[in-house]
């Protein structure tokens, strides 16, 4: 059973836990392998000004995942996942899936009819991720120097 706990700054050293694990999203997200206590402030600053809803996924004891998403994307006035990373040590065990299908109940319970989400191009394992779950490509852009795929899955 997987448990959504409200992510605030007092929880900065499990998000930064999360995020560390995965130095290769890092290193795609924010050109660095590391995030240090200035990043994580800089990401919640950021996410506050998007009016994004930024969740720790615990099961059990075990905080294993972040998610974060908004009811109004910024380019296409679309409800959006920004961010969903699971713990290192808890990949390949399907949870990333099971996370997102409960949020993916949350939207259907507010007669959400379609999600977005953006991935940076090069992170290929986010791209088979999504389109595995009936994402659909429908732009590409540069942003911050980056290509970046828009994918948009449609609920019925």
């Amino acid at each position: 059973m997987f448990f959504f706990l409200k992510n605030d700054m007092k929880f900065v050293e499990t998000e930064k836990d999360i995020m560390n694990s995965n130095q290769e999203y890092n290193v795609i997200a924010y050109d660095k392998k590391v995030l240090g206590n200035e990043d994580i402030l800089e990401i919640h600053e950021e996410t506050e000004a998007l009016q994004i809803e930024r969740y720790l996924v615990k099961k059990g004891d075990d905080f294993i995942a972040i998610l974060d998403y908004g009811m109004s994307s910024p380019r296409h006035q679309k409800p959006w996942i920004s961010l969903l990373a699971v713990h290192k040590k808890f990949q390949g065990l399907g949870y990333a899936k099971k996370i997102y299908m409960l949020y993916e109940e949350r939207m259907r319970s507010q007669q959400v009819n379609g999600i977005h989400i953006a991935v940076h191009s090069t992170n290929k394992s986010a791209v088979n991720f999504w389109t595995s779950l009936g994402f659909i490509q429908f732009d590409e852009r540069i942003y911050e120097d980056k290509v970046i795929l828009s994918f948009e899955k449609v609920l019925d």
